[in-house]
């Protein structure tokens, strides 16, 4: 077959069935044969690529006809894309076709539920078809046969005459291909799938993904499957039984409706099977010459450039034009044995041709540059000093900003045009690597600028691009409340601000949500895995596409935000006035850092490690013989079978829950053993060692990364490490915080807002009793305890109010009767009951409750304190169990993201009366905030920090433009010690 040919002249006759008896079986072939060390046979499932482009990407993608265009550009983008990763000698793309298969003759179910084929992706197909062929790559569609089956032989094939393949598909049923030389790779989500993959996924080996979609089935394609069994009923047969074959031989010793139903529908099991199997011996007629890509740059650049014209794919037709094309007088790629410098302008044509695919079609008036002499770079600055504002975006070696080093600098000053400065470019051979700026000369001019406060900052993520900068001596925070227009946006906290919920906020998520654009990945200029480089090792002119997209599609969001905010003023403050100045606030935390005593940590993990020698010993003493403690399954089949201890319960897998909920109601001494010894690992694995890792080698200090557009309600995340889930209940826990320390002269001080979700629902909820309680200094436990049970608040025993806790955090997470029952080891009826006393003592939280859940459907979103939207996307699912936790969400929402608020608030408060040379902010931490303190300041300091904080509302709030008339006081408790947990 040729690479012009669409359709191949032995069609399966759908009336005749395959030998499936004696089909060969790709899973389970020899590969000792194969050599990996020539590029694969990539095989490519081109009616995959079809589906999920044009269900992927917008459709307002289409030429000035009215065609749609987006599934051509996907499967465009994700065969050069394809090519680019693994530069093969050998290809197809293979294609379903209209005409029913074999399958169709076996089963009238078989697919008879899919929807017809939308018309604007079926008027594509050809178009793709064409492109396929212009592109010089072999394509295969057999009447009667799927593209699975034509995969499935030719990768038979293919490893047969030893050759390792590469499948291009999304398709879960192409894992039973899977071998040792052959894997499935999704080019859409850059996911690999070889047999440990299959393994991950799914519990069982390749070749017995047949067995196991034949007892699944799918209703998308028809296939009944066994009815009761599932996939992981399905992967646990499997594991004991190997095969169908072999269950239905011992059919008698699986229980339950899994064994009854094997034996009820074995009749109607080989047919399934059949459905499930992809061919791999159709007659195709190719040999492996047939299925070279044409590499001759010239042979269909015609056709190219007709196909390009008529789709109106402006950057493709003028790709064509480039003068490093190969048709345009350049080596061709798959032969060239250029040198440095000529590969690194192939590579360039390559990654040209990749941008114009995957940018929308309205960028084709883009201009961007790479700044490369003195007289150029000089012009920009004067550009920039003479913007109101602009884009900025470092380019550097590693995504975590301690550690990476700059490497170039992006502009934007407007849409559609952006500017690359490249500084420390090192790839050897690339001839513009010698023409680049002096990075000292650049940054002294740039200086200036980048802290001139009345010039303001765009970017994507500037708290990172602050800290790269500041590597360098420039200060793109500047004086937080001196300029505080010094930021004027940060396009992802914008994104965040707006909705949340709507998309992730990352850049190539806003681009492809707001500007339905595909950008420019890392990997597509970098690589990936092993293989994948640091930025200073790209091409300049790679390197500048793509650091000129970052800056021009900030701008183009920039503006599509600006236009958002200024309809909707509330979200504009919580921008500027809330979000932007906690992140420069956190820029400075992170930069701080705080330190840990790492002699302290040492010795601890070493009594860690001695306590969980210890306590496996005496496991072992309780158990009569060695085991793997940390081991669920060991430790469940030691517990309830070999010690036959109550309680037991297996999981539909067959192996018994060890989980904290089944253990803690367990009275056993291995039991109260192995809860500690998970505790300790933890605490081991988790901080003791990590800690240790992660802090500088030469200050012994932990720079924590906080996130803010990650949370649903507003709350602060961190990474790198997580200092927000160090364990403060337990003894062996608040050990952790001791390792965290202040200097010598300094000292720890923590400040907490005191029970701030419960005075949030007082305040929320107008309950009087609940707010009477605040407003009179109560023990709000007890007082509620009081309330509910009818007595004086110096009455209420220790048990009653803690009873009375559990309800009042527990009804703000949506905690029913049953949870509380459980929590409180009573009567789920005694439970209920307690919950009608408390709703009885305070009808306006139960008010609160229906009125927000009511509120949440009406709207698509409740609100926080100020004002912030939380959407509630699954408010109106059509799963109960999603929609009930979306609406148990929904009342907590306003709680957390109001305490989100405030505690941002704070900081702005607090930072702005520190005396910064004598405290120093570290860290956030739910509703606390931690400072380093000179040792002699602590009680001026803490006064400082408690007023700033408790007055927020009056003060801070008020000077953004926030009036809130709060019902009940905020009460701030402060502490201080030599170390964190001296401090709480």
């Amino acid at each position: 077959m040729t690479a012009n040919d669409h359709n191949s002249h032995s069609p399966i006759n759908p009336n005749t069935l395959p030998n499936f008896a004696s089909m060969p079986n790709v899973a389970t072939m020899d590969t000792s044969h194969v050599d990996k060390n020539q590029p694969p046979f990539i095989l490519v499932d081109g009616s995959y690529y079809l589906f999920r482009t044009y269900h992927a990407l917008p459709k307002t993608m289409q030429n000035s006809q009215g065609l749609i265009t987006n599934a051509i550009r996907g499967t465009l983008n994700a065969l050069l894309k394809l090519m680019r990763r693994y530069h093969p000698t050998h290809m197809a793309v293979c294609f379903d076709t209209k005409s029913p298969t074999f399958r169709h003759a076996m089963s009238e179910e078989y697919k008879a539920n899919r929807p017809k084929m939308d018309i604007e992706l079926a008027e594509q197909i050809p178009y793709i078809h064409s492109l396929v062929a212009a592109l010089g790559l072999p394509l295969l569609r057999i009447e009667g046969a799927e593209a699975d089956d034509i995969i499935g032989t030719l990768a038979y094939r293919a490893v047969a005459e030893g050759h390792h393949v590469v499948i291009s598909t999304g398709d879960k049923d192409m894992m039973q291909l899977i071998n040792d030389c052959v894997i499935l790779e999704d080019s859409f989500t850059g996911k690999i799938t070889d047999s440990a993959g299959v393994i991950e996924k799914f519990g069982i080996n390749p070749e017995q993904m047949i067995d196991f979609l034949t007892l699944m089935g799918d209703s998308s394609d028809g296939i009944k499957g066994v009815p009761g069994i599932g996939k992981k009923t399905a992967k646990d047969l499997l594991n004991e039984y190997g095969s169908i074959d072999n269950m239905l031989k011992n059919v008698a010793d699986i229980k339950g409706r899994a064994g009854k139903n094997l034996v009820e529908y074995a009749d109607d099991i080989p047919m399934n099977a059949q459905l499930a199997t992809i061919v791999t011996d159709l007659e195709i007629g190719q040999d492996w010459q047939d299925l070279k890509i044409n590499t001759d740059p010239c042979a269909h650049i015609d056709e190219l450039r007709a196909l390009y014209a008529e789709l109106e794919f402006r950057n493709e037709l003028a790709s064509l034009d480039h003068p490093n094309h190969p048709a345009n007088g350049s080596q061709s790629v798959a032969n060239s044995q250029a040198d440095a410098e000529s590969q690194a302008q192939i590579a360039k044509s390559l990654q040209s041709s990749t941008i114009d695919n995957i940018t929308d079609s309205k960028s084709h008036d883009r201009a961007w540059h790479t700044i490369l002499d003195e007289a150029a770079f000089d012009s920009l600055v004067q550009l920039l000093a003479d913007a109101p504002h602009f884009v900025i975006d470092t380019e550097t070696t590693s995504v975590y900003w301690r550690q990476a080093e700059l490497v170039g600098l992006s502009f934007a000053v407007k849409a559609h045009e952006a500017y690359y400065v490249p500084l420390t470019h090192s790839l050897e051979g690339d001839e513009l690597t010698a023409k680049q700026l002096d990075r000292d000369t650049v940054l002294a001019k740039l200086k200036p600028i980048l802290e001139n406060p009345k010039i303001g900052k765009i970017g994507q993520h500037l708290k990172y691009d602050a800290h790269i900068l500041s590597h360098y001596g420039i200060d793109l925070v500047g004086a937080i409340h001196a300029s505080p227009n010094n930021w004027a946006m940060d396009t992802m906290l914008a994104s965040y601000v707006i909705n949340a919920a709507i998309t992730r906020h990352g850049m190539d998520d806003l681009a492809r949500h707001y500007l339905q654009t595909q950008t420019i990945s890392f990997e597509d200029v970098a690589g990936k895995g092993a293989k994948q480089v640091t930025f200073d090792q790209v091409a300049i002119d790679i390197a500048s596409d793509y650091a000129c997209e970052d800056a021009d599609i900030t701008y183009q969001l920039f503006d599509v935000f600006n236009k958002k905010l200024s309809d909707d003023e509330n979200n504009a403050k919580l921008l500027h006035d809330l979000e932007i100045p906690t992140a420069e606030i956190l820029c400075q935390m992170e930069a701080n850092g705080i330190l840990i005593k790492r002699p302290f940590l040492n010795e601890l993990s070493k009594r860690f490690d001695e306590e969980i020698i210890a306590l496996e010993k005496r496991a072992y003493e309780i158990a009569g013989e060695e085991f793997n403690l940390g081991s669920p399954k060991q430790l469940g089949e030691m517990l309830f079978d070999k010690l036959g201890v109550p309680g037991g319960k297996k999981t539909k897998s067959g192996q018994y829950s060890t989980g904290e909920a089944v253990l803690s109601k367990i009275d056993h001494p291995l039991v109260d053993i192995t809860l500690e010894y998970r505790g300790l690992s933890k605490l081991k694995s988790t901080y003791t060692d990590a800690l240790d890792n992660v802090a500088d080698a030469k200050t012994d200090r932990v720079h924590t990364s906080y996130h803010q557009a990650l949370t649903s309600t507003g709350r602060l995340s961190s990474t790198d490490p997580n200092l927000q889930n160090i364990p403060i209940r337990t003894a062996t826990g608040r050990l952790i915080r001791q390792a965290f320390i202040a200097p010598e002269g300094r000292v720890i001080l923590a400040a907490d807002y005191s029970q701030i979700e419960l005075r949030l629902m007082a305040h929320f909820s107008g309950d009087k009793n609940l707010t009477n309680a605040f407003n009179e200094g109560l023990d709000i436990h007890a007082a509620t305890a009081a309330e509910v049970l009818g007595k004086d608040v110096a009455e209420v025993t220790p048990t009653e109010r803690r009873n009375a806790k559990a309800i009042n955090f527990g009804l703000l997470y949506g905690m029913s009767a049953f949870g509380l029952a459980k929590q409180l080891q009573m009567s789920r009826s005694e439970a209920q009951d307690y919950i009608d006393m408390y709703f009885k003592r305070y009808p306006g939280v139960k008010d609160y409750m229906i009125n927000t859940r009511a509120s949440a459907h009406d709207k698509g979103y409740v609100e926080t304190i100020l004002g912030r939207k939380l959407y509630t996307p699954d408010i109106s699912h059509s799963n109960r169990m999603v929609k009930q936790g979306a609406e148990r969400a929904a009342i907590n929402a306003p709680l957390q993201g109001s305490a989100a608020d405030l505690i941002k608030l704070a900081m702005i408060a607090v930072d702005k009366v520190l005396p910064k040379e004598q405290t120093k902010m570290l860290l956030q931490v739910h509703d606390e905030l931690v400072f380093e303190v000179d040792s002699d300041k602590v009680d001026e300091i803490s006064k400082l920090i408690t007023d700033a904080m408790q007055d927020v509302l009056t003060t801070t709030a008020v000077e953004k433009g926030w009036q809130v008339d709060f019902s009940v006081p905020l009460l701030v408790e402060t502490d201080s010690g030599q170390n964190w947990d001296e401090a709480h």
